[in-house]
């Protein structure tokens, strides 16, 4: 094989490693390993991974004394930890009445024409997920979007494709 072809196959391998030491360290930085910290460890991890890959949950599971039901449990009732990868970018689309009613659904529309996700999907290049939130908290600028630290307001289904553009580059 090509030296550059396994040099390339290497560093996508390294890349995707997922660095177990930061789990223990994480678990580490707290009191006690009881299970009253389940919540906050998932959550400094994710924000470190930005999401739960399975290896890092086996390694919870193991350290903090859970049952896999319990972390899946946890996990599954808080719509903010992930258990699969994110996109690069988190697209939260506001589906509150007032960006309901001004045309958030027209808007989630051309986003699934454009990059083939519906809510809570990524799209195929990994560049957005997509999250409808029953509200943003800005009903003066609605309809409205978060993409990642950006807050967009009274965007309409033409503009957004422009917008999202910005973050394709």
């Amino acid at each position: 094989m090509d030296r550059a072809i396994l040099e390339e196959a290497e560093r996508k391998t390294t890349e995707s490693a997922i660095d177990l030491d930061m789990v223990y360290k994480i678990i580490g930085s707290f009191p006690d390993k009881s299970k009253r910290h389940l919540i906050p460890v998932l959550s400094k991890i994710q924000k470190e991974f930005r999401w739960l890959p399975n290896e890092v949950i086996e390694v919870v599971i193991k350290e903090m004394n859970v049952t896999r039901a319990e972390i899946y449990g946890v996990i599954s009732f808080y719509p903010q930890f992930r258990m699969t990868e994110p996109g690069k970018h988190i697209f939260r689309l506001c589906y509150g009445t007032a960006c309901f009613v001004k045309g958030a659904p027209i808007i989630a529309e051309k986003l699934k024409e454009k990059y083939h996700m519906g809510n809570g999907e990524t799209d195929p290049s990994k560049l957005f997920t997509l999250e409808c939130a029953s509200c943003l908290g800005n009903c003066a600028a609605a309809p409205m979007a978060i993409i990642g630290e950006d807050t967009y307001g009274s965007i309409d289904p033409d503009k957004i494709l422009d917008i999202t553009e910005k973050y394709s580059k």
